[in-house]
C-alpha cells in the first residue's frame, strides 16, 4: 500500500496527576521515517507521554497534531496478555506482529523488548528497520537503542521537561556527558567571577573606609556597591547543574558455601507436556553461570529444578551445605501480596530493614505500601534488597533488568561485579550480559 507522508507532533504538553506533575511544556516533531527513542529514569513520564501522543489521554494544556487527521497511530502497551496457554515471549511476539502492521503510519512502543530473546530481539529489529512509517520506542535495552533509533528524547524527572539528542544511545551517553561537563565549567566560571568582584567590593569598601590618604575625602560605600553591583550584574548567572539521587546497591554473600553448590545428576523434569533432561550439571562456588537459549528452551525450567521448585521423574539432585538459595523471578510474583514491605521483613528489626530498604531506593513513604501498589522497577529493588537481607549465597535470576530504569540496570551491574557469590543468571539484555562476564555459559 501507498505510504501517508505525514506528522505527528506533540506542542507544549503538560500533565499532571492530582498536585503531581508529570509532564512540564513538552514538544516533539515526529516527521516521516523518524525513528526516536524516548529514554528518562522510571516515573519521569515516558508512558505517560506515549499515551496522549496515542490519543489515550488528554494533556492538561499543550496540543497534538496529525498531519494529516487521517495519520494513523499505533501503541503498544508494557502490559501485554494474548491468553493464559501463551508465554512471555509468545505474548510479546503476538502483540508486536500485531502492531508492526504495515498499516500504521506511526508506531508507538512502550518496552518492546521485554520478554524476547536473542531471536525475537533480532525480528524486532527486522521489523523496524523495514516498517515505512515512524517508530518512537520506550526502552531501557541499551544494544536495542542502538541498533534501531537515529535520535534520543530524554525526559527530566526533575525539570519534567524534554531535551533532544542526536544518534543512538551511545551517542546520547556521550554527548549528555559532554553537556554536563560543559554546563559544570560555565557554572564554575561564573561562580569564581562573581567571588572575585565580591571580594574586590570587599577590599575596595574597605579602602575607601578608610581613605586614601591624609585629607581625603572618603567615598561613601553605597557607590561602591552600585559600582559592583553592576558588574555583578553583567556576569552571567549559571545554575548549579541539578545532581540525582543516585542508587547504590550492594550485595554481598553472608558466608561461603562449600566448593560444590548444586550438583544434578542425570536429572529429568517435565512441566505439562515438556520435558528437560536428562541433564548433569555441577554448579561450584564463586561460578558466575548464563543460562542462554532461545523462549520455551527451558531456562527457567533449568532454575526452578536447581532452585528445588520442580520434582525430578529420575535422577537426583544435591544442594552444598551451607548453600542459602534466592531468587529473583521473572515475574517478580514474590512481592504482589496485600502486606507491606515493612511486613515482608518481618524477620528483621525494623530500623534495619529500613535501611536496607533506603539503599535500594525505596524509602519512608514506600515501607507501608503494600508490596500489590509498587511499580515492576520498584518491585525487583524490594526484591534484591529481600535476598541482601537474608544473606544469600547463590543469586538466582531471571530476568532481572525487566522494568528497571537504565540508571538502575548499571547500578545491579556494578553490584554483580562486586558480589562474592554463586550467581546463576538469564538474560536477554546482551549489555548487561556483557558486564556480567559468565565464566560459563549453558545453551539450552
Amino acid at each position: 500500500m501507498s505510504r501517508l507522508v505525514g506528522s505527528l507532533v506533540a506542542a507544549g504538553i503538560s500533565k499532571s496527576y492530582g498536585a503531581e506533575v508529570v509532564l512540564a511544556d513538552v514538544s516533539l516533531v515526529v516527521p516521516p521515517r523518524a525513528r526516536i527513542g524516548l529514554v528518562g529514569p522510571n516515573g519521569a513520564g515516558k508512558s505517560t507521554l506515549l499515551r496522549v501522543l496515542a490519543g489515550l489521554e488528554e494533556p492538561d494544556a499543550g496540543r497534538i497534531r496529525r498531519t494529516p487527521p487521517s495519520l494513523t497511530v499505533g501503541y503498544l502497551t508494557q502490559e501485554r496478555d494474548t491468553g493464559d496457554a501463551a508465554s512471555g515471549g509468545e505474548k510479546a511476539r503476538a502483540a508486536l506482529a500485531e502492531t508492526l502492521r504495515d498499516d500504521f503510519d506511526v508506531l508507538l512502543l512502550d518496552e518492546p523488548t521485554n520478554d524476547l530473546d536473542f531471536a525475537g530481539l533480532a525480528w524486532l529489529e527486522r521489523g523496524l528497520a523495514a516498517h515505512p512509517g515512524s517508530v518512537i520506542v520506550i526502552s531501557h535495552d541499551r544494544a536495542f537503542l542502538d541498533r534501531t533509533v537515529t535520535r534520543i528524547v530524554e525526559l527530566d524527572e526533575w525539570t519534567r521537561g524534554a531535551t533532544e539528542y542526536s544518534g543512538g544511545w551511545s551517542d546520547y551517553e556521550a554527548e549528555r556527558a559532554r553537556r554536563r561537563e560543559r554546563h559544570y565549567r560555565s557554572w564554575e566560571a561564573s561562580v569564581a567571577e562573581r567571588r572575585r568582584i565580591e571580594e574586590q567590593q570587599r577590599r575596595m569598601t574597605e579602602w575607601e573606609q578608610r581613605g586614601y590618604g591624609q585629607g581625603r575625602k572618603k567615598k561613601k560605600s553605597k557607590d561602591v556597591r552600585r559600582t559592583y553591583g553592576a558588574k555583578l550584574a553583567r556576569v552571567e548567572k549559571v545554575e548549579k547543574p541539578y545532581e540525582p539521587w543516585e542508587l547504590h546497591l550492594s550485595l554481598a554473600a553472608a558466608a561461603r558455601s562449600g566448593d560444590v553448590v548444586i550438583r544434578l545428576e542425570d536429572a529429568v523434569v517435565e512441566r505439562g507436556s515438556f520435558r528437560l533432561g536428562p541433564l548433569d550439571l555441577e554448579v561450584a562456588w564463586g561460578d558466575r553461570l548464563a543460562v542462554a537459549g532461545p523462549n520455551g528452551s527451558g531456562k527457567t525450567t533449568l532454575l526452578d529444578t536447581l532452585l528445588g521448585r520442580l520434582p525430578l521423574v529420575a535422577g537426583s539432585r544435591w544442594v552444598g551445605p551451607s548453600v542459602v538459595l534466592g531468587e529473583l523471578e521473572q515475574d517478580r510474583s514474590a512481592l504482589t501480596g496485600r502486606q507491606t514491605l515493612l511486613e515482608v521483613f518481618r524477620d528483621h528489626e525494623e530500623g534495619t530493614a529500613r535501611t536496607l530498604l533506603a539503599k535500594f531506593g525505596l524509602g519512608a513513604d514506600d515501607v507501608l505500601r503494600a508490596t500489590s501498589s509498587l511499580s515492576p522497577g520498584e518491585r525487583t529493588r524490594a526484591g534484591l534488597a529481600l535476598l541482601t537481607a537474608r544473606g544469600v549465597n547463590c543469586l538466582v535470576l531471571d530476568e532481572p533488568t525487566n522494568h528497571l530504569d537504565v540508571e538502575a540496570i548499571e547500578e545491579l551491574e556494578r553490584a554483580l561485579v562486586a558480589y562474592d557469590g554463586t550467581v546463576l543468571l538469564v538474560t536477554h539484555d546482551r549489555r548487561f550480559l556483557e558486564a556480567f562476564a559468565p565464566t560459563r555459559t549453558i545453551e539450552l
